[in-house]
């Protein structure tokens, strides 16, 4: 198990990262500093490369036997993904969740850093770079948000006694295609407000601080985007499923639904089992 010392120890490298690599480019990149991945809103930036070397050779410093998944890193070579079940120690980095915000000069953006052992997320890390504060949490030890220094313990359920229509939530129903995006968009027209920031870190970060009732993410569910979410989602008291009702599992395809209860969860699954 990790400490709370040894977490945030983690948590000041990731700052390290963002002083030193990530914040001096915000709103300096210039086209050469920019590529596109799989499509045009899927990018990766120079921020993200240094920032990812950074925080992986400081791991390695530290922890010199533990497995190190970063998303950069294995988008060229995916094969640390198949060691995780088995590893004793892992960490898994996304060095800029939210690098399409990050490259346009938005501050929805956030790096995010899961601790697991032989497969089971047992700490987490959402670093805030603009402002420096992060959400934190160890396994069974609750959830925490770090502000100038100071800890504020999370707990959803703020809105719990409001109707599903009265709540604000976020839900990337634009990416559904053919019949998918008609039945999204029945969903969404029973729901209060909704957002699409297409960033996790700014996503979880909304959910648990109690702003919003829930989060629908889909399609592809990397590891780095979700393995710290994940734990300090459950940690403080959200209810966390796939649709179908099974947990979430790295690298699955499909529908997560991470609410501020377990009857909103049951409540926004009705929309889509329904049709």
């Amino acid at each position: 198990m990790i400490t709370e010392s040894q977490l945030h120890q983690l948590a000041d490298i990731c700052r390290q990262a963002s002083d030193i690599e990530i914040m001096p480019r915000f709103r300096q990149l210039e086209d050469a500093h920019i590529e596109q991945k799989q499509n045009h809103n899927d990018l990766v930036t120079i921020a993200d490369q240094a920032a990812e070397q950074f925080i992986m050779e400081k791991l390695h410093s530290l922890y010199p036997d533990a497995l190190l998944i970063g998303e950069e890193s294995v988008y060229a070579d995916a094969s640390a993904l198949e060691k995780y079940s088995d590893a004793a120690l892992s960490f898994v980095l996304d060095p800029i969740d939210g690098t399409w915000h990050y490259a346009n000069g938005s501050v929805y953006f956030g790096v995010m850093l899961g601790i697991a052992t032989f497969g089971e997320m047992i700490g987490g890390i959402i670093l805030e770079p603009v402002t420096g504060d992060y959400l934190w949490a160890i396994k069974g030890k609750g959830a925490f948000d770090r502000i100038k220094g100071k800890d504020h313990p999370l707990r959803t359920g703020r809105h719990a006694a409001r109707s599903l229509a009265e709540t604000m939530g976020c839900f990337s129903f634009g990416v559904c295609k053919g019949h998918e995006r008609e039945q999204a968009l029945q969903a969404a027209s029973k729901m209060g407000r909704i957002m699409d920031y297409r960033c996790a870190a700014a996503e979880y970060r909304l959910l648990l601080t109690g702003a919003t009732s829930f989060v629908i993410f889909q399609n592809t569910l990397n590891l780095w985007d979700h393995g710290a979410g994940q734990l300090i989602a459950k940690e403080a008291g959200a209810c966390s499923r796939m649709l179908n009702g099974e947990p979430y599992q790295p690298q699955i395809k499909g529908k997560l639904i991470v609410a501020e209860s377990e009857t909103r969860w049951e409540e926004l699954a009705a929309l889509f089992n329904s049709n």
